[in-house]
């Protein structure tokens, strides 16, 4: 006999094993959610970036990595933001955990561009949201009293949750907790 014939009742065997090892395993417990306040999916974006270039952020993108996004004054430029220059010096502890770093503002593009090329590059993309605040507002850092964007800085793991929320103006946390923050997450 052939031993081509003998794979079927193999694979038979193999897969009834391990439908029996499943429906006999013990449940899993629940998944603590750390936050249940905090814990949402992160919204999608699509912002143009420091070079004029549109940067989709939706939920197949956020499902491969873990993201920090930070929401800041960009009425100074990024090196006039003391939040951005807190990330530009801390960066390398941010960096070890390999997320994408977003940083959002109000300020066109070419503004953007434009203080980068006499100030220096930043090793994050710059994006401005100069349409009516739109990203502000779907990730609810929009004052609608005052009409004016808030600060705020949104830990996200590579599942697209937002894991951390920092919303300002004293509670935007440092970089050091933003880095523990990223390896606490998968």
């Amino acid at each position: 006999m052939r031993k081509i014939y003998l794979v079927i009742p193999i694979a038979a065997v193999v897969i009834s094993l391990l439908v029996t090892y499943k429906l006999t395993r013990p449940p899993q417990p629940p998944i603590e959610i750390p936050n249940p306040a905090v814990l949402r999916i992160a919204p999608p974006l699509s912002l143009y970036d420091q070079r004029s270039r549109l940067v989709r952020i939706n939920p197949a993108y956020i499902g491969r990595h873990k993201l920090l996004v930070i929401f800041y004054d960009g009425s100074h430029g990024p090196h006039g933001s003391a939040l951005l220059q807190q990330l530009i010096q801390g960066f390398a502890a941010i960096h070890e955990s390999r997320p994408v770093v977003l940083a959002v503002s109000a300020v066109q593009s070419a503004a953007n561009r434009r203080s980068l090329e006499a100030e220096g590059p930043v090793p994050f993309i710059l994006l401005s949201d100069i349409l009516d605040y739109q990203a502000h507002r779907q990730w609810g850092v929009f004052d609608e009293r005052t009409n004016t964007p808030r600060e705020a800085v949104f830990v996200i793991d590579r599942t697209g949750w937002i894991r951390h929320v920092h919303l300002g103006p004293d509670k935007l946390g440092t970089v050091d907790e933003w880095a523990a923050e990223l390896k606490s997450v998968r």
